[in-house]
């Protein structure tokens, strides 16, 4: 039965079930491929996104930070400013 089963999956998806539970789901492979093209391109477009808003508002160096890297003086005085989680002395 399994040729008039693809036969069937043709026309619309069909469901296989196993003691009156559903546990599969035939379609054809024009219906399989436009639902993985529906689905891809939103989440390649949400990570092309992220990615050009990370490029275009990447954060500011406001610690005078070197771009070659941290200098051990410049993060130790931003540890010891103030913050909404210190009090001042």
């Amino acid at each position: 039965q399994l040729s008039s089963l693809i036969a069937a999956a043709q026309q619309t998806p069909q469901v296989i079930t196993n003691r009156n539970t559903p546990v599969a789901v035939l379609v054809s492979a024009a219906y399989f491929e436009l639902s993985q093209a529906a689905v891809k391109p939103a989440a390649e477009t949400f990570f092309t996104r992220l990615a050009h808003l990370r490029e275009t508002y990447a954060p500011e160096d406001n610690l005078g930070l070197t771009p070659k890297g941290p200098t051990k003086t410049a993060r130790a005085a931003a540890w010891k400013r103030e913050n909404a989680f210190t009090s001042p002395d």
